[in-house]
């Protein structure tokens, strides 16, 4: 039989010799994607563990490249290695480390008992309260308002200022609510409280309401004791308590009575048209991921920030693990707090993508300091993260004078610091239309320019 000129010809031998190679590199990949990678489940956080540990034990470095030597023999090229040193495993491809260490348990958190306060809430508050639904506005034309305001402190002016500019109107139904910190600090308490009770609004306790009340409470233990002027004496001990009790005679019985119904969070339900399934009203803030009923009472009122003793304590093992490799390699590693932080974080992706989950590390202890995160930022992040959004929860809140107007998706910081000469902010539901004329409920910032008190 006759061979085909063209099966003879050396370009087509060449173009078939090119494909069986190519073909044999193609199964060559499959196989061996197949025997490390298919089937394999990924590991659990013990069983990855136990290999990582496997991993890097000085067993391990026998199967490493050898490291090229310099001209005396050492196999340290650089005086400064500023990358943590590197392992390779099969499931992470290469890994510092610091980047997997063991899952030992966490130092407790800091003592702060949620739904517990560090300093126990008077018998008759009320931690939470909710709006009755007819003060929820529609999307219909004519429906009432909801105005929330933010901290006063007794500035009764630029608050009469503000529901003229908001255009409060009592015989359409419009509802007022306060965030807190009515009274205290500027000219006119008790002409604050006797316009809220006049309006029948709501609120929430805040900080200053609660320093009041205790004060008045305090006074009122030391008149009927045998201690009296001893007693007096302490209450009067710092100026902010001075100016408590100073406020507390300045506020009629009725007055006090009401500021002590004031619950500490306020859940407003749904609003039609907002994106987030509940919205409530807090003095301070809150701790994301801890239910409304659980919430700390003193740090409703007073946080400003968050701290994560858990992840702290993480970086502080990220570090020494740094100054370990360098002792054990006697090599100068980059332990600074830039390198510490890099390599936390790359830890984290590491032990987040196979599962892996420290005890407590997200874990946050709410503070009154600014030393932390603010909360508000872990409150939105951890909104985002949900997928339905009627599971997402937006807060109204005051108390943080010193950010100011603080609008952010799911939280709503209405403290523009009118006693200090700012503003006096509100937050405004009121019906409207959509770009395409639909009527919805619209939400809007109003404020005021204030005059200085304290």
């Amino acid at each position: 039989m006759a061979v085909p000129t063209s099966y003879l010809n050396p370009r087509y031998r060449r173009r078939r010799l090119f494909v069986f190679v190519a073909g044999l590199l193609i199964l060559t990949t499959v196989y061996m994607s197949s025997r490390f990678d298919s089937g394999m489940p990924t590991p659990d956080a013990a069983a990855l563990v136990q290999k990582l540990h496997l991993s890097t034990t000085p067993g391990a470095e026998q199967n490493r490249e050898p490291s090229p030597k310099d001209e005396n023999g050492s196999t340290d090229t650089t005086d400064e290695v500023t990358e943590p040193l590197q392992f390779s495993d099969a499931q992470l491809g290469t890994v510092t480390n610091h980047d997997v260490r063991k899952q030992i348990p966490l130092d407790p958190v800091p003592p702060k008992t949620y739904g517990t306060s560090a300093r126990a809430p008077f018998k008759s508050t009320i931690p939470i309260a909710t709006l009755p639904p007819n003060h929820v506005p529609r999307a219909a034309a004519g429906s009432p308002r909801l105005i929330i305001i933010g901290d006063v402190h007794g500035q009764l002016k630029e608050l009469k200022t503000l529901l003229q500019k908001t255009e409060y109107n009592a015989e359409r139904g419009d509802h007022v609510i306060f965030t807190g910190d009515m009274i205290n600090k500027g000219p006119d308490s008790s002409g604050v409280v006797a316009l809220a009770m006049e309006m029948g609004a709501s609120g929430v306790r805040g900080n200053h309401e609660d320093k009041v009340l205790r004060a008045h409470q305090e006074a009122a233990a030391a008149e009927s004791s045998s201690e009296n002027q001893k007693r007096q004496e302490a209450a009067t001990s710092s100026k902010g308590e001075s100016a408590a009790l100073a406020t507390s005679r300045e506020l009629s019985p009725e007055q006090r009575e009401w500021l002590a119904k004031l619950p500490l969070a306020l859940r407003l339900g749904q609003i039609p048209d907002q994106d987030s399934g509940e919205w409530v009203v807090v003095h301070a803030g809150l701790v994301p991921e801890i239910p409304l009923e659980d919430q700390d009472a003193a740090a409703v009122m007073n946080m400003r920030t968050l701290m994560f003793p858990g992840r702290e304590q993480a970086r502080q093992e990220v570090r020494q693990d740094l100054v370990d490799a360098a002792a054990a390699k006697q090599k100068k590693i980059d332990v600074s707090d830039v390198a510490v932080e890099a390599a936390y974080e790359r830890e984290e992706k590491i032990l987040a993508k196979n599962g892996v989950a420290r005890n407590d590390i997200d874990a946050a202890v709410p503070t009154e300091t600014r030393d932390g995160l603010p909360w508000s930022d872990a409150w939105n992040k951890a909104q985002k993260a949900r997928k339905r959004k009627q599971d997402r929860v937006s807060v109204v809140y005051g108390h943080d004078a010193k950010t100011g107007l603080n609008i952010q998706p799911y939280s709503f910081g209405l403290d523009s610091s009118c006693v200090r000469g700012g503003k006096l902010s509100a937050l405004v539901f009121e019906p409207g239309r959509s770009l395409v004329g639909r009527r919805v409920v619209k939400h809007k910032i109003v404020s005021i320019e204030c005059e200085k008190s304290a």
